[in-house]
């Protein structure tokens, strides 16, 4: 997510040509200050059956299926139409929740398991290719020989060992809970 880190560390210094140098580095909290900003997700979020809680629900129902952006863009229509219009037309006040606000809540201040996990199975999946490209295997430009070297190839196996034991948490467990979870839509009772 833009924003979080100004700037990743290099190995090679001299990749880093065009950075500017303006002093020594020291150690730092990883998120930004910027970040620590009134959120009305953390603020106006309730104990009870608020709106807020069925946005939480149904990020958590979507994620999985639904791109991350495509959900943060139905939550806000949803709270605009089913909360913030119809108070707006009451002549009260309502704050505006709009989809950067929407991003920045369900990626910083709200955990989602499955959401975490399979970003962390793609993050090591991407890991694995760019160990297989250009770290397992060498070839001789002369003689056309490959070469593995044992070191990478350990790196790659536990790489894929972990990768695995994510997709069986995934699978396993999580989607259980995900199960136990969903239950039936029942209508709203007047009384």
């Amino acid at each position: 997510m833009p924003g979080i880190f100004d700037a990743l560390a290099l190995d090679n210094p001299n990749q880093g040509e065009n950075m500017e140098d303006d002093g020594d580095d020291e150690a730092c909290d990883m998120l930004s200050e910027e970040m620590k900003i009134d959120c009305p997700l953390c603020k106006y979020s309730q104990a009870d059956k608020s709106v807020i809680d069925r946005m939480n629900q149904m990020e958590q129902n979507m994620t999985g299926t639904t791109s991350p952006e495509e959900i943060y863009t139905t939550l806000a229509g949803l709270y605009h139409v089913q909360v913030r219009q119809p108070l707006l037309n009451q002549g009260l006040s309502a704050p505006e929740i709009t989809v950067d606000q929407l991003r920045i809540h369900y990626t910083l201040h709200r955990l989602n398991l499955r959401d975490i996990l399979s970003k962390e199975i793609l993050a090591v999946n991407n890991m694995q290719i760019h160990f297989r490209k250009h770290q397992v295997a060498t070839v001789n430009t002369k003689t056309g020989v490959k070469k593995l070297d044992p070191k990478a190839m350990s790196e790659w196996v536990k790489l894929s060992k972990h990768k695995l034991e994510l997709i069986k948490f995934y699978n396993g467990p999580l989607s259980k809970m995900k199960n136990k979870e969903s239950g039936n839509i029942k209508p709203y009772e007047f009384s």
